[in-house]
């Protein structure tokens, strides 16, 4: 009677010399697939600048190699669709301007296996570097377009951080006052939240940014129209010393806006008037047209009067003194 072991070993054994002759097969068709060879242009280089006291002034010189490679061809197709870089490893700087002699090793292969790196060209790509600076600025906000007409901000745009570490080149950092953000584009507001903007990186090669994006603060709520009626005009005569006559005495405001700006302003705080310098050097007599300023209206809100002019005109029996009214 056959022991356990060897009923066990016998058990199913033509399915297991199947497998067995299948795998077999399929390393002997690995170990004899052909080897390809194939090349590749356009690849990127990059520059890992080792010393924190320098950083790149511009790209390498090349930018770009020609890869040529050898190895199965199913590794191949991987890495062309995998993409794959040229790393260079910059350490140990005793000039800006330095010539480098690229080496098989610091092209990425990724996790393939049996590929190799037959040639590299051009074979040295020459870099130039420059001292680098490290500073804080504010972050500048930028918009375009407009919200949908039937909103309005019901509040200036809120930023946040507001300011960014800049590190890079120090003949592009040093004459920085502020970093932009990308444009944020009102007209794809449609309600109040919050939206992550990148900063704008244009012009700025070899600059790292901390942090490379804000959040820009959205508060929108309906439009609202009110009307407010019979708004003294004050004419500041101060400067004149004299007496005067506007018409029209009073105008109508008419204030567009967010709802709960435009409904909290209050008439009285308003203040629709006319300056006195140009009211200087007035003949007893004379007429001005004259624009008015509005103050007190806040800000996101439009304010249009029912005149932009008034008329003013010096009384004609005083030549100059006497009590001035702004009425």
């Amino acid at each position: 009677m056959a022991s356990r072991p060897g009923r066990a070993l016998l058990h199913n054994w033509r399915l297991k010399l199947a497998a067995l002759g299948l795998s077999v097969f399929l390393w002997g068709l690995v170990q004899t697939e052909p080897r390809n060879h194939e090349t590749f242009s356009s690849i990127p280089i990059i520059v890992d600048v080792a010393d924190t006291a320098w950083t790149l002034a511009a790209p390498p010189n090349p930018a770009q190699v020609e890869l040529r490679l050898g190895g199965p061809a199913r590794e191949i197709i991987r890495l062309a669709r995998e993409g794959t870089t040229v790393r260079v490893p910059l350490e140990g700087i005793n000039s800006a301007d330095t010539l480098v002699s690229l080496r098989r090793e610091w092209v990425g292969l990724g996790e393939g296996r049996g590929l190799s790196v037959e040639s590299l060209s051009p074979v040295n790509i020459r870099i130039s570097l420059e001292r680098a600076m490290t500073r804080t600025l504010p972050i500048a906000l930028r918009t375009r377009g407009a919200v949908p007409s039937n909103m309005a901000l019901a509040s200036p745009l809120g930023l946040n951080p507001r300011e960014v570490r800049i590190r890079g080149p120090r003949s592009r950092i040093e004459g920085l006052d502020s970093v932009h953000l990308s444009p944020f584009d009102l007209t794809a507001v449609q309600a109040s939240g919050v939206f992550n903007v990148a900063l704008d990186t244009t012009g700025l090669f070899g600059v790292m940014l901390v942090p490379t994006t804000a959040t820009v603060g959205v508060r929108l709520e309906s439009v609202v129209e009110r009307v407010l009626s019979g708004l003294t005009v004050f004419v500041d005569t101060e400067r004149i010393n004299t007496e005067v006559v506007v018409d029209p005495l009073s105008v109508q405001l008419r204030v567009t806006g967010a709802r709960t700006l435009v409904t909290g302003i209050q008439p009285e705080l308003l203040r629709v008037w006319v300056q006195g310098e140009l009211l200087t050097g007035m003949a007893p007599g004379e007429e001005r047209r004259v624009p008015l300023k509005i103050d007190g209206v806040p800000d996101l809100v439009t304010a249009v009067p029912s005149t932009d002019v008034v008329t003013v005109r010096r009384a004609a029996d005083l030549a100059g003194g006497g009590d001035a009214s702004g009425r």
